[in-house]
């Protein structure tokens, strides 16, 4: 669930997993998690940028029954109720055509008129922490990733419009890049370091409709993103697969003169 607020061209949200949508009490099968997480946006006429920070909490293993002999669909997975992953992103891109408005799509504080399309070159760097923090005993051990990635990307958006405030948003976005992960295992009286750098590939795609008025909106997105590399001196490949999905809908209302008088400053200022 992400809560957010958004005036011209700033916008800040919130993100929490509440227990009442229907997946998210299933304590008992899939164990304990929890998350939340926050972004922060700035999209001028060209440039965009955002900060985002994310952290989750409590994991399961989905191919339990490839480590538990008789696992049967309804018994509990296996879980890692004290593992984290903690992630610190951001995402620097350029539009190169004006007339295509990414407010209108990402923070919905404009509306698209006419259909339009534009070329985003983009730089996206993360710093990832996955931590397994369970106690250590003289017959266990657990392990730390820190992983720093930075890639480039070429990425293509056009928006449809249809209508009176009707649109279909569709967008693809691949790169390439580095990533360097730092793995640490610990054991109770003692602790091994191995590092490694790679070559990662990845790819982000999102598909959105909706309705976009002079005062409510609404609509739905899929976001979907995919990374993959060859893990340095080995014969292994890491992939990562993520596939979202959105409904959201909301309201504009009058901006506080404390907001808009200090916004247009700095929009002055900067020349927006």
């Amino acid at each position: 669930t992400r809560i957010g607020v958004s005036y011209r061209f700033i916008s800040f949200a919130i993100k929490y997993i509440p227990k009442f949508l229907p997946g998210n009490d299933d304590d008992a099968i899939k164990g304990k998690s929890s998350g939340t997480g926050y972004s922060f946006n700035v999209n001028l006429k060209h440039w965009q940028q955002e900060l985002s920070y994310s952290r989750n909490k409590g994991y399961f293993l989905k191919n339990t029954a490839a480590y538990r002999p008789g696992w049967q669909t309804g018994d509990p997975y296996l879980q890692f109720p004290l593992l984290v992953n903690t992630v610190y992103e951001g995402i620097t891109a350029y539009n190169s055509n004006n007339r295509f408005s990414v407010n209108a799509i990402v923070t919905q504080t404009e509306r698209q008129l006419k259909s339009a399309g534009s070329f985003m070159p983009t730089l996206l760097y993360r710093y990832q922490i996955t931590d397994d923090q369970t106690a250590l005993t003289t017959s266990n051990s657990s392990q730390k990733s820190n992983s720093f990635e930075l890639l480039v990307g070429a990425g293509y958006h056009y928006n449809f419009v249809f209508g009176k405030g009707f649109y279909l948003a569709l967008g693809a976005t691949p790169g390439i890049g580095y990533v360097h992960t730092k793995l640490t295992t610990r054991y109770l009286v003692e602790h091994f370091v191995s590092r490694q750098s790679n070559v990662i590939f990845r790819v982000d795609g999102n598909a959105g409709a909706g309705f976009n008025g002079k005062r409510f909106f609404a609509g739905a997105y899929f976001r979907y993103s995919a990374a993959s590399f060859n893990q340095q001196r080995t014969n292994v490949v890491s992939k990562e697969a993520n596939l979202s999905g959105q409904i959201f809908a909301g309201y504009r209302l009058q901006a506080p003169k404390w907001l808009a008088s200090n916004v247009t400053a700095v929009g002055n200022k900067i020349g927006l």
